[in-house]
């Protein structure tokens, strides 16, 4: 879950031209973003924020509060404009055990269905007047033939009526999150809009055996592409064979398709029926279907994808294509035309034709000189209300790109976006867009924070200088550097005040909160630090900076993006308290793609990004051990966990490896309260690792 960068919970308030549509409030009760097994989250404050009504930022549990980061899948299950209904929250003091039909199995039943939907589809349906028009002047089928036999009924808060763009902010460059947070998420289970638990999606139902090694998906006929032609078992084999094991495209298949260190198997039944097969058990497959991991499954057309893929394509063709559009490979076409391996990147944004599932297809597309992007509703969409109007309510969604944060600011400021919650929600700007309400017509709503930490500092454990990996894999050099860092000034400077020191953890009152990893070596302690930091580097220079082992003086960049203003300014704070230590620290503030790039390449000293997981650390448990490319402090080690044997992968030590046989143990739980308890063993090795270091709570 991923998760996420920042945005603001801003609901701007209908104006012609902007949405007339009702975006979904949590008025009509029950509680955003929880996992199965949480305590009961206190009531929060819709609409206009008061005040008044904060609640205590420092009591490091859940944020209330108008500004902060939604999760990717409560994100996505929410801009149908009214189309989740709230689901009633468990008992606080009695986890929600879930069962095949709504949620991760509880204990994986032996051939039991799931039931394809908790309503019964209308008997006749509507559509959008515009949708309707084209119908009428035969561009169209009509509306039914355009849904599947069974349309997934999603029950809006309110049913709404259609019309209005939503009108929203972006960045260049690396910012398709933008998307991929707001329609991105069609998978064939998901979570539903409370993360209470899991439902169907573009599967109507699934069956798992006894031991959980295999699990069979029923596809919902005639669901269609957004150029009407059908969604079936090719397309999910297109994924798996032609994408996920072609190694042209992809170093090794994901890891949450693999269980026991080994890739499961993808076998087409029929059009419409899709097995996965693995040699060891695998308890947590259908939450990871459910994940945001798992949207890279429907998002390949085989119909679409395989005019540019060397496998179908006349190799002719295919390299006039190449050069046509000056690509150094058929890869580099295959990606900007239909997508990352892994569902991310400009691809499935690329262009009108390319082919979607989600409620908006593509109408202006993304470029490097676009100063908008617009999206229009998928007449294939296959979701309907209550009342059998297919979703979506909303015409068009309308991405303004901007180059500075400052300029999408006052475009809020003036009332021209209409629900944000990404780019502008920084504490600094609060007071600005707090002050001018009134003017812009807009107001805020409350949601919960899911991530563990604002700023995650990972020294890069796998240096490929060898001096450094001997520095960095030095716990006590990162008990002293901890140590050393002022927590609550940053707090109070770039937070004001509105957090408390915290190290990466998943949030208190969960069923993972570890006391250990969240608050070990939090003291701001100068003297401490540099008795840690002699136990490893006790030379100095004249000028009292540490010297390393070889005798040069002690100097590596922490690499910062430039789109995360908060560790922009924290990172003065930290180069600041290191070097008063004698540790020679310099920021480097880049674009995210290069930073990613050289992190993904296994080229960074250190770099600082966002705590994720704060739920439930078993879906994402990058900050936890080298799990995936997230974790930035082993990328080498973690590419390894991966299934990559190519550079910069590389085999860990076996206290690392511990790790991993640890997650199988995880991922071969067949029960709820089984995953939790393996996955607490691996938060108490973490722990005892500390691998990472962290500034605070969300504030």
């Amino acid at each position: 879950m991923p998760w996420q960068p920042n945005g603001a919970a801003l609901w701007g308030d209908p104006s012609p031209g902007g949405a007339r549509t009702r975006f979904p409030s949590r008025r009509a009760g029950g509680q955003p973003g929880r996992p199965p097994g949480w305590p009961g989250i206190e009531e929060l404050e819709s609409g206009v924020q008061h005040p008044e009504r904060r609640g205590d930022p420092m009591s490091g549990k859940y944020s209330r509060r108008s500004f902060l980061r939604m999760t990717a899948m409560a994100a996505a299950g929410a801009v149908l404009a009214g189309c989740g209904a709230p689901t009633p929250a468990p008992s606080p003091t009695q986890p929600a055990q879930p069962s095949a039909p709504t949620s991760a199995p509880a204990t994986v039943p032996a051939a039991t269905a799931v039931p394809a939907a908790t309503a019964t589809p209308a008997a006749k349906y509507s559509e959008a007047p515009q949708l309707a028009e084209q119908v009428k002047a035969g561009k169209l089928p009509p509306v039914e033939e355009r849904l599947p036999q069974n349309p997934l009924v999603v029950n809006a808060t309110e049913v709404g009526t259609y019309g209005g763009n939503w009108r929203m902010g972006m960045r260049g460059g690396t910012d398709d999150p933008s998307f991929t947070r707001i329609l991105g998420y069609e998978p064939l289970f998901r979570w539903n809009v409370d993360w209470t638990g899991i439902v169907p999606n573009l599967a109507e139902k699934y069956e798992a055996n006894a031991n959980a090694t295999e699990y069979t998906f029923y596809l919902r006929k005639g669901t269609k592409w957004s150029d009407g032609q059908p969604f079936t078992a090719d397309d999910i084999l297109f994924w798996w064979e032609d994408v996920e094991n072609n190694t042209d495209l992809t170093a090794a298949p994901p890891s949450w398709m693999m269980s026991g260190g080994k890739p499961g198997k993808v076998t087409k039944v029929d059009d419409y029926t899709v097995k996965f097969t693995f040699d060891k058990p695998y308890g947590l497959f259908i939450q990871m279907v459910a994940s945001i991991d798992s949207r890279s499954m429907t998002q390949f057309p085989k119909h679409y994808g395989q005019q540019f893929h060397a496998k179908y394509a006349d190799k002719a063709k295919l390299d006039e294509l190449v050069k046509a559009g000056g690509y150094p490979s058929w890869k580099d076409l295959f990606i900007a035309k239909v997508g990352q391996p892994d569902g991310g990147g400009w691809g499935p944004w690329s262009s009108p034709d390319r082919p979607l599932l989600f409620a908006w297809k593509v109408e202006q597309p993304y470029s490097a000189s676009a100063t908008q992007v617009t999206l229009v509703r998928n007449p294939y969409y296959f979701k309907v209300d209550q009342k059998g109007q297919q979703y979506p309510y909303i015409d068009k969604l309308v991405y303004d790109v901007f180059q500075d944060i400052p300029a999408m600011l006052l475009k809020a400021t003036n009332g021209e976006i209409d629900f944000q919650m990404r780019h502008f929600n920084t504490l600094p700007n609060k007071a600005v867009l707090y002050d001018n309400q009134q003017k812009g017509g807009y107001h805020f709503f409350d949601l919960v924070q899911a991530n563990s930490n604002s700023i995650v500092i990972h020294l890069n454990l796998t240096h490929k200088d060898p001096v450094m990996r001997q520095i960095f894999q030095n716990k006590d050099f990162r008990i002293g550097l901890s140590h050393a860092l002022n927590r609550q000034e940053i707090i109070d400077t770039v937070y004001v005040g509105q957090a408390k020191p915290m190290q990466p953890a998943a949030l208190e009152g969960t069923p993972f909160y570890n006391k250990q990893l969240a608050t070990q070596y939090l003291e701001y302690d100068v003297k401490k630090a540099n008795e840690y930091l002699d136990k490893v580097l006790p030379k100095k220079d004249a000028n009292g900076m540490r010297l390393r082992p070889d005798g040069k003086p002690l100097t590596f960049a922490i690499e910062v993006a430039n789109a995360n203003q908060d560790q922009v300014d924290a990172v003065q704070f930290i180069v600041k308290y290191w070097k008063a230590v004698g540790v020679g620290a310099e920021a480097k503030v880049e674009d995210r793609s290069l930073m990613y790039e050289r992190k993904n390449n296994n080229d960074l000293d250190a770099m600082l990004w966002g705590g994720e997981a704060g739920y439930n650390p078993i879906l994402d448990p990058r900050n936890f051990f080298p799990w995936g490319n997230e974790s930035a402090y082993a990328v080498a080690w973690a590419l390894w966990n991966t299934g990559v044997t190519a550079s910069p992968a590389e085999e860990p030590p076996d206290w690392v490896k511990a790790f991993v046989t640890a997650f199988d143990k995880v991922k071969a739980s067949p029960t709820w309260d089984e995953q939790v308890k393996a996955m607490n063993e691996i938060l108490q090795m973490s722990a005892d690792a500390f691998f990472c270091m962290g500034i605070s709570t969300m504030p």
